[in-house]
């Protein structure tokens, strides 16, 4: 290989014949072109900006920033995405429709990829990592490429055999599986529910074209949610994490800076009267026939004094006299 840090290299062996492209033959075109993406030869190593419609050639090494994404579609139809902060070599392209037979050789040196099948004649499409080869026919996939040890693969149409150097092969046919494969061993087909060391890394960075399908693959064959979350036995295993208990704030006896928590009030409703207005009555002044009664019984009392006071006074005047 011509690049000195680890790739996954695609190698796509046609029966037999073709013609090869020399290095700056075009062989194919950038569908679309978002952001900053370069395409640059390994002779020259002078990168020019890649927009949508511009040729790709062969040897030329296409990179993308942090922030952007390209589509690549090849002259016998392979469709390649690339996602963001990834690296593609079109190491070699040798098709031509005229002649059954050719090869395909293209590296994914870094970075995250869509790889759909074209029309040419499909034997078998190798996969080869420093640990592993894949043997493809026919399919489609999303491949990311961690780092050196550690590639993720992820299943959508067909099918391929993954064998690690030591002889060890696994074949995985199950589409919205994943498998991944590290130095020296490569898992069994997974869900993502089920996949081990996945917390290691993000399922929307690492499979963009899930989250947003590609110009070059419009319809999602499946959703994030039916890889993340599976069937209805997945869905029921997956749970929102538990948010964290309010607890209150308790006093020791070395705490001067104890704060007691703010009572809760609670308000009262206020209650609101409507004022009436009041009706006065006026009725007649009413004698009290008791007072009247008194006031005669006072009258009779004092006369009747005043009688026996005089008769008692004239009774000793004329006592003794006669007449």
């Amino acid at each position: 290989m011509r690049l000195s840090i680890p790739a996954l290299f695609i190698s796509t062996l046609l029966l037999s014949g073709g013609t090869q492209a020399a290095p700056n033959d075009p062989i194919g075109s950038a569908v679309t072109v978002v952001n900053y993406v370069t395409a640059s030869l390994e002779t020259d190593g002078q990168p020019r900006q890649l927009s949508s419609g511009d040729d790709v050639r062969q040897q030329e090494l296409i990179e993308t920033d942090a922030d952007s994404r390209s589509e690549i579609e090849l002259n016998d139809r392979t469709k390649l995405a690339l996602g963001p902060g990834s690296r593609l070599l079109l190491d070699k392209f040798v098709y031509d429709p005229d002649i059954s037979g050719g090869a395909i050789v293209m590296n994914l040196v870094k970075g995250t990829f869509r790889f759909i099948t074209g029309i040419a004649v499909k034997p078998a499409y190798v996969i080869r990592t420093p640990a592993a080869s894949i043997t493809v026919r026919g399919t489609i996939f999303d491949v990311y490429v961690q780092n050196a040890t550690e590639t993720w693969l992820l299943l959508i149409e067909g099918g391929v055999e993954v064998c690690t150097q030591s002889g060890k092969c696994l074949v995985h046919d199950e589409p919205g599986k994943l498998i991944r494969i590290t130095a020296d061993n490569v898992e069994k087909p997974a869900k993502w529910s089920q996949l081990k060391g996945k917390q290691n890394i993000s399922f929307d960075g690492a499979f963009p074209f899930i989250v947003s399908p590609p110009y070059i693959d419009p319809t999602p064959i499946f959703t994030r949610d039916d890889i993340v979350l599976g069937g209805t036995e997945d869905k029921e295993e997956y749970q929102e994490p538990e948010q964290p208990k309010k607890t209150k704030p308790k006093r020791t006896d070395n705490d001067d800076d104890y704060t007691p928590p703010p009572r809760k009030v609670k308000l009262k409703k206020k209650i609101e009267y409507r004022e009436y207005p009041r009706e006065t009555r006026h009725y007649p002044e009413r004698k009290s026939r008791g007072r009247e009664i008194l006031k005669k019984g006072v009258k009779v009392g004092i006369g009747v004094g005043i009688g026996l006071g005089v008769g008692y006074g004239l009774a000793k005047v004329f006592k003794g006299k006669k007449y």
